[in-house]
């Protein structure tokens, strides 16, 4: 939550954010991470998860969703379609302090939403005072809705931090200090 990174991978190319969660994330966490909960919590509430992974909108993505629920792993995500905005009347300011310890107030909504799977989750709904709407979905249906927001906005700490440091310290050079070439042929996801 601080923006220091949990485990580090490390990909020449980017093949697909769900790709490596669900091929060399996922593994990592189930054999490293400590049971939060119980078999017997799991088996008698059917909405309970393990964990939550919190990530950017390009794991967006309902058939991974269910993938992944099916794992009784939750996810929190940017909602890569929200539709029109909710009126401003559904929100209400909610106090929340932020990993760093900074208090901060803000306006959040939320509601059901079914996605085009049938996958019913939860659209939380960040109003700015511009009226911009942050939307975010997850399947988290247990937790209250301010953790859920401040995890998902926190990630922009770590996200920032590499930006700076890809922009600042060549990053993307440093684990041996120089390039090499890619094919044309390779995909790349997002490559700014």
């Amino acid at each position: 939550m601080d923006g220091q990174p949990f485990m580090v991978l490390n990909k020449a190319v980017d093949p697909c954010m769900i790709k490596v969660i669900e091929n060399d994330i996922l593994p990592q966490l189930e054999k490293n991470l400590p049971d939060f909960v119980s078999i017997e919590e799991l088996k008698t509430d059917p909405l309970l998860h393990r964990f939550i992974l919190v990530c950017d909108r390009e794991s967006y993505s309902p058939p991974y969703f269910k993938r992944l629920k099916a794992q009784r792993v939750a996810c929190l995500t940017y909602h890569k379609y929200p539709g029109k905005n909710w009126l401003e009347d559904e929100f209400y300011p909610h106090q929340v302090t932020l990993p760093s310890g900074e208090q901060t107030e803000l306006k959040l909504a939320e509601r059901g939403h079914c996605l085009s799977n049938g996958l019913w989750v939860r659209e939380i709904r960040k109003l700015t005072q511009k009226g911009h709407q942050t939307s975010m979905i997850g399947t988290d249906y247990r937790s209250d809705m301010l953790p859920l927001a401040v995890a998902m906005f926190s990630r922009w700490s770590q996200e920032n931090f590499f930006k700076y440091c890809r922009e600042h310290f060549g990053l993307d050079k440093l684990v041996d200090y120089c390039t090499e070439p890619v094919s044309e042929s390779t995909a790349v996801v997002n490559p700014d």
